[in-house]
């Protein structure tokens, strides 16, 4: 009898040593000191606050593309369009707080002014995150120039790091050749007064691209355009001419690179897709971060929305890890979800 009791004791001690055990470990990504982050470090230091267990996040370590001289872009980042201005500052914060670099802006998105909060809440050196901004197409001298000062006091900045043309005339079309180079010429001019670090544009095509280059002083830094898997075979008119972008060192940037204007079946099945979720399985990655390693592993920077601390850490959880040349090719030459926009194309190459 005395031996079954021992048995029993024993037993009740090692479960309450493994529930201990268990309590004191943090989950995957999350630490108490820097030996629970591999090849990374605890961000454990004044002004962060732990979980309800004690843990804090593993700093990810996010790589940089150069994009002009002296100037380098945060291969993903966070994307705040859609966002209203509680949703703007609550995942800007949490983004901050899990050690995003980039954030994505842009005056028509009306939620500046709450993302230049959360930067300030997050008590973060102005050096350690990266701005991009994005100001109107159709604009003249004066106009796009208020724009672009308008933009910095929303975000409570002396600068941003990238600022850009959102669009190659109003969004109802109207403006032209004329009134695209007038506008870059005022971005040159806000670049030159150390405004900006890097200037560039959005939605571009060949066309709008090759009348900035007859004029340009400042080198198009970035045109930010829409790119996700199903487009890696399209033409030109599709990806607004990613070809003529490489060609002429214009760093291709992915807007929307889970499908997020194609519609809630196309955006859901570059996440939880047969194909995507069947390659995330040999690395042990969702199928949104299959989808975007397809285009960082290219070069092209990303920038999805999210405000779940999750997505977050999975969102930037792309650098470690290599797709093998096989999956690669197999997500290149996908045709699914196509471009959103008219029919086949982007629509934005019909703009005059």
């Amino acid at each position: 009898m005395r031996d079954i009791n021992n048995i029993i004791l024993l037993i009740v001690v090692g479960l309450a040593v493994s529930s201990i055990a268990n309590a004191n470990q943090c989950p995957a990504g999350m630490c108490k000191g820097d030996n629970d982050c591999a090849s990374s470090y605890c961000m454990n230091g004044a002004g962060k606050t732990p979980n309800p267990q004690g843990c804090f996040y593993c700093h990810v370590n996010i790589p940089t593309k150069k994009i002009a001289d002296g100037v380098e872009m945060p291969m993903a980042g966070l994307g705040t369009w859609t966002y209203n201005n509680s949703m703007a500052y609550d995942a800007v914060s949490k983004a901050l707080n899990l050690g995003y670099t980039h954030i994505d802006c842009a005056l028509g998105y009306q939620n500046q002014e709450s993302v230049g909060k959360a930067l300030k809440d997050s008590k973060r050196e102005r050096s350690t995150y990266f701005i991009t901004s994005k100001i109107p197409g159709g604009l003249n001298f004066s106009a796009a120039t208020a724009s672009m000062e308008l933009s910095l006091q929303q975000l409570g900045l002396d600068y941003v790091d990238l600022m850009l043309v959102h669009f190659p005339a109003a969004w109802s079309g109207q403006g032209g050749k004329m009134l695209r180079l007038e506008e870059w010429r005022a971005m040159e001019a806000f670049q030159k007064s150390g405004k900006a670090k890097a200037i560039g544009v959005s939605h571009y095509c060949r066309r709008h691209l090759e009348d900035i280059l007859s004029i340009n002083t400042v080198p198009i830094a970035v045109n930010q355009v829409q790119y996700h898997i199903g487009m890696g075979t399209e033409g030109p008119n599709a990806t607004d001419d990613k070809q003529f972008c490489d060609e002429h060192g214009i760093t291709y940037e992915s807007f929307s690179p889970l499908c997020g204007p194609c519609g809630k079946d196309a955006h859901m099945e570059l996440i939880t897709g047969k194909m995507v979720t069947d390659i995330g399985k040999k690395y042990g990655k969702s199928g949104a971060q299959v989808s975007l390693k397809w285009q960082v592993q290219q070069g092209i920077p990303v920038i999805p929305r999210s405000d779940s601390v999750d997505h977050l850490l999975e969102n930037i959880d792309l650098f470690n890890w290599k797709l093998s040349e096989e999956d690669m090719n197999t997500l290149t030459q996908s045709k699914s979800p196509p471009v959103a926009g008219d029919g086949p194309n982007s629509g934005d190459c019909s703009v005059l």
